[in-house]
């Protein structure tokens, strides 16, 4: 199909007039009728009632019309993404994460660096999610990946994944091995009164969360250590000791099985991996095209 003959026709089809169209086109109208023509001889049908005034569609231009224009749509999108990413491979810019934040999605800083491997890309890899929103605010940094809960009122964000959060056992522990052939069994917390936790440091927002479910079962537990990252926190309980809340895929495969994980009833925790930005920010392509591959890798 001539791409042009449909850019003709849809000029037409829009003015109901070849004069108009061929004027407004600056080509002779002889011309313009002709690609019309052959547009119509392709078909094997009449697009225009030319015995109108001003000329009309038939059922079959009606028809062809509407798919033209869905093509014509497709065509500037195409266009337009393209020529985006052109741009983005000479952009600049600036991405923090934390070690937990990095660990949902293990391949986006690599593929998105080999990607855009002509362009400006600067990564910091920050130990506290609240000192990467204050880089945010202080324009240190364009975009920081974040993990709710956490304050963010300030700011614009993009949610890339959400994920459960489980309650994780020793794979040696006696409810571990009660349960050893059922893949995420459901217990109940009480079960842990007398279990040490390796919990969330009492300054983040997710140990809110945590506090909030040994209230609602009525007891406070014995914490044997506190840390920021769930790293530690999997490698405290793969060692043997302890129970923790953690989400499966930042589980190391040389710790997977050592750790059993549980859901608990009752209590449904989750966390949600964001792109996070400053709120009267004007993303650039190359910022687009980032949280662009962070979805599509996240999903």
């Amino acid at each position: 199909m001539n791409f042009r003959h449909m850019q003709l026709f849809l000029k037409v089809a829009q003015l109901q007039s070849f004069t108009k169209a061929a004027n407004e086109l600056k080509i002779p109208q002889p011309s313009l009728s002709q690609s019309i023509f052959a547009l119509e001889n392709e078909l094997k049908t009449t697009l225009f009632n030319r015995n109108t005034n001003p000329i009309t569609l038939t059922k079959a231009g009606e028809i062809y019309l509407k798919k033209a224009n869905l093509i014509k749509d497709m065509v500037a999108e195409l266009d337009n993404e393209i020529s985006a990413l052109n741009r983005a491979k000479t952009g600049k810019i600036r991405i923090a994460f934390s070690q937990n934040g990095y660990n949902m999605i293990p391949n986006l800083l690599p593929t998105f660096c080999k990607r855009f491997n002509d362009a400006d890309i600067k990564i910091s890899q920050i130990f506290s999610t609240l000192k990467i929103k204050q880089m945010i605010e202080n324009d240190e940094i364009d975009l920081g990946m974040l993990i709710l809960p956490i304050d963010i009122k300030q700011l614009k964000y993009e949610v890339i994944k959400t994920s459960n959060v489980f309650l994780a056992l020793p794979s040696i522990h006696e409810l571990s091995l009660k349960f050893k052939n059922k893949k995420l069994p459901t217990i109940s917390i009480q079960e842990l009164k007398n279990e040490k936790f390796i919990l969330p440091k009492s300054t983040q927002r997710s140990r809110l969360d945590i506090d909030m479910v040994f209230k609602k079962q009525g007891f406070t537990p014995k914490i044997l250590c506190e840390t920021e990252t769930f790293d530690i926190a999997n490698s405290i309980v793969a060692s043997g000791v302890g129970a923790t809340f953690t989400i499966s895929e930042l589980i190391k495969d040389d710790k997977k099985d050592k750790i059993k994980l549980f859901n608990i009833c009752d209590t449904e925790l989750v966390r949600t991996l964001i792109i996070a930005y400053k709120k009267d920010k004007k993303l650039s392509n190359l910022e687009i095209e980032f949280i662009k591959m962070a979805k599509e890798l996240g999903a």
